[in-house]
């Protein structure tokens, strides 16, 4: 029709490289910093992917992901720092 106009979107990737540098930069306005500190979690960067993540053991490295790790690592091994899982 006449006078119609074409509008481009962002495609996801595109609006998750516009956020990311935002998340890493200020993740306490994002995420509940204060509650996973209390909970003895975390804030590090995979030294394979460089994307951030939250750990509950300074040994933990890698993010979890099956391309960082190898396979998911984190499957059947619960959540909590002692090995526990939580339930809500």
């Amino acid at each position: 029709m006449e006078g119609e106009e074409t509008v481009t979107c962002l495609t996801t990737n595109e609006i998750k490289a516009l956020a990311k540098p935002e998340f890493a930069a200020n993740p306490e306005k994002f995420y509940p910093t204060e509650t996973f500190a209390k909970m003895g979690y975390s804030r590090a960067q995979c030294g394979i992917c460089k994307n951030h993540y939250w750990r509950c053991t300074e040994e933990k490295v890698t993010c979890g992901d099956s391309n960082c790790d190898g396979s998911y690592s984190f499957i059947g091994k619960g959540l909590a720092k002692d090995g526990k899982y939580w339930t809500f």
